[in-house]
């Protein structure tokens, strides 16, 4: 007697499937975990197997290869934003509830992310046109005889003032926290072609103990270049090493929060929030002494860097000796802005990190807060930052400033 039909098997296609789902396996975790760890243990692709019996006919196998790759692509997208709450490259939409639709990319390479509409849908700006509407000094490093790259900083605030509540409120996309908007990086083999990118970086807590804190970095990269290969380890430019090092830093800060939370020291969500903001001002802080390196030092430049008597040196001695009245918050760059003797102004990150020094004249100083862009900061929340600084000192080198970063 023959076997039944239930019984019927192909070792030769089990080999198939085996090799398969190795290659799926494969296709899903080329750029990293996260999309398996957001799909479910089991999942079933339904694929169309076109073929022609009687010769070879290699058109069906590109359709079959473009039907495979077409939903292990959908895949890709479901498990990262099941896992991260968005998807790598693209700002979601929250007008077409989808990680990936028309709106969710910037339209050319000098395009950045400044925000939400009231709907939902992600705004980009030409980084050029963004910075001479803001009245942004910057303009001249993209135009001027010694071009460098230009950042500008965009708290949660700012990125999703404009949406309206019904459009946020049932959202399960990871929430921006800020973002970064660079531009003016120059592309290899094309001097006078700059690219723009918006480090953005969002807070997804669905099921984890601490929230995660994940980069996407947006940009339409022009052909032949890929984002990836300009942020090479082999490629040592501005862009390659400040992307580097803002990657790193949010890598440590997540390893902080978990091993804080192992030891019972989890921080508020405001909180690592907050961390986080200080984390993007540090990078911007950086991307900008980058730019600074990478320009040719003048015997000035020298002689100033050289100078123990410049600003930051009398950073946290002017601070220790500081009235409340002299400690103002920067709504603009979300920095703490002190008021010094004789013109000096020290910039502190909201938990005390100090970022840099100049001389400002009396009028630069009464414009800024005429304008309201720096609003005295309170006698409460001031002796707080106070205490919190001088708390952070060693003991061993009283006074001694927390960075040099002009």
């Amino acid at each position: 007697m023959g076997k039944q039909p239930g019984k019927l098997r192909s070792r030769a296609a089990e080999a198939i499937h085996r090799r398969i789902r190795g290659l799926v396996k494969t296709l899903l975790t080329r750029d990293g975990d996260e999309s398996l760890s957001g799909l479910p243990e089991a999942i079933e692709l339904n694929l169309r197997i076109p073929m022609h019996l009687k010769r070879d006919h290699h058109a069906d196998s590109i359709q079959f290869s473009h039907a495979l790759l077409a939903q292990v692509e959908s895949l890709r997208i479901q498990g990262e934003t099941e896992a991260l709450g968005h998807r790598f490259g693209h700002a979601p939409c929250y007008w077409c509830d989808a990680p990936v639709c028309e709106h969710s990319m910037p339209g050319d390479q000098r395009s950045v992310l400044v925000g939400w509409s009231a709907t939902g849908i992600p705004l980009w700006r030409d980084i050029a046109s963004l910075l001479i509407e803001t009245g942004d000094e910057q303009i001249d490093l993209l135009y001027g005889e010694d071009p460098g790259p230009v950042i500008c900083w965009r708290g949660e605030g700012e990125l999703l003032g404009e949406i309206l509540p019904e459009y946020l409120s049932d959202s399960l996309f990871a929430r921006p926290v800020g973002a970064l908007l660079a531009g003016g990086f120059p592309l290899p083999g094309h001097s006078h072609d700059n690219l723009s990118v918006t480090a953005l970086v969002v807070e997804s807590r669905a099921g984890r103990i601490v929230p995660r804190y994940s980069l996407n970095l947006l940009s339409t990269t022009p052909a032949p270049h890929h984002l990836a290969t300009l942020l090479g380890e082999n490629n040592r430019s501005i862009l390659s090493g400040w992307i580097g090092s803002l990657k790193s830093a949010l890598h440590r800060f997540q390893e902080e929060l978990v091993v804080e939370a192992t030891r019972g020291q989890r921080d508020s969500l405001k909180s690592c929030r907050e961390r986080v903001v200080d984390l993007l001002i540090d990078s911007r802080s950086h991307l900008e002494t980058l730019r600074r390196r990478s320009q040719r030092r003048t015997k000035h430049a020298q002689e100033r860097s050289e100078n123990p008597n410049r600003p930051t040196s009398a950073a946290i001695p002017d601070l220790l000796a500081c009235s409340e009245a002299d400690l103002f918050q920067d709504r603009k760059e979300s920095t703490i802005v002190l008021r010094g003797p004789q013109g000096r102004i020290h910039i502190f990150t909201a938990t005390g990190r100090h970022i840099t020094s100049a001389i400002y004249s009396s009028e630069s100083i009464q414009t800024r807060i005429a304008r309201s862009r720096w609003i005295l900061l309170g006698d409460v929340k001031a002796r707080a930052f106070i205490e919190r600084v001088n708390r952070s000192i060693p003991d061993s080198e009283p006074g001694r400033p927390a960075s040099d970063a002009s």
